[in-house]
């Protein structure tokens, strides 16, 4: 499973001026050793500071103290308690999560996914593939920054029955609160920033996931339907994202109707 070609690129980075402490930080748990040592190679090569726990208990740990950028978590790792390591973690960290899995199913790697991972690869991989997913996910924005007004107040969008807040990130349909992933929010503000247009899957892929994205465009359908879900719990008589066929997303009419647009398209330029 790991990739013998790789080279140690472990040493001699200090020697290359690079501060430690000004490094992305990498927490990789993964079953396999040599997955684990070479991926620690390829990654501190890469200007990383990783970190690599043995096991699911001292990966939890390192998650808190060690403060990670990314998480790179081998699906088969479990908790203590017997829990997948990578569902906790997506619980209770907001940092990027990419997991590894030995199923070569698409059908797994579309499950961490909807599970709530920000990308997923199956073994075997090289450790200079991961670095280049490490790499391409900090190139992502981490978190987008609150839209003020001329006051300096935080940006409301109300359309219709949506309202979202831009400074506390936080979604609201029929004055139900939806609960929302970093990705999920960014793809549907990005979607009320433009009511009336269609927005492209390469569209959401730039704004969402960053213009140097190496996976599939899939990664876009798949979070805008775990988002349907919930809308769908909260907010079951409100259609909120509509599917162009060929094309891409959009505001459904259920919230565009509802608009005065005079409004709407002066918030939007506000913005």
């Amino acid at each position: 499973m790991a990739d013998t070609h790789l080279k140690d690129a472990s040493s001699g980075r200090d020697s290359m001026g690079n501060d430690i402490n000004l490094a992305p930080r990498i927490l990789i748990a993964v079953a396999d050793p040599d997955v684990r040592r070479q991926g620690v190679a390829a990654l501190r090569g890469a200007g990383f500071c990783v970190s690599a726990p043995t096991d699911g208990e001292a990966a939890l740990l390192l998650a808190e103290s060690f403060s990670p950028d990314v998480l790179i978590v081998d699906a088969s790792v479990r908790t203590p308690n017997g829990r997948p390591l990578y569902e906790h973690l997506r619980e209770s960290t907001e940092h990027y999560l990419l997991c590894i899995t030995d199923d070569h199913n698409d059908h797994s790697r579309a499950a961490l996914l909807r599970a709530g991972a920000d990308d997923a690869v199956s073994l075997p991989v090289s450790a200079d593939e991961l670095a280049a997913r490490c790499s391409a996910m900090l190139r992502r924005p981490r978190e987008m920054q609150p839209r003020t007004d001329g006051n300096g107040s935080a940006t409301t969008l109300s359309l219709g029955p949506l309202t979202i807040d831009l400074g506390r990130r936080e979604v609201r349909v029929d004055d139900n609160e939806l609960p929302t992933t970093r990705i999920e929010f960014s793809l549907l503000e990005q979607l009320c920033r433009r009511p009336t247009e269609v927005c492209t899957r390469e569209d959401l892929l730039d704004a969402v996931w960053g213009p140097q994205w190496v996976g599939d465009h899939h990664v876009v359908d798949v979070h805008l339907s775990n988002l349907r879900r919930k809308l769908d719990k909260i907010a079951p008589g409100i259609k909120v994202i509509h599917t162009v066929r060929g094309v891409g997303f959009r505001l459904a009419n259920d919230v565009t109707d509802s608009l005065d647009m005079s409004p709407v398209f002066g918030l939007a330029t506000a913005i």
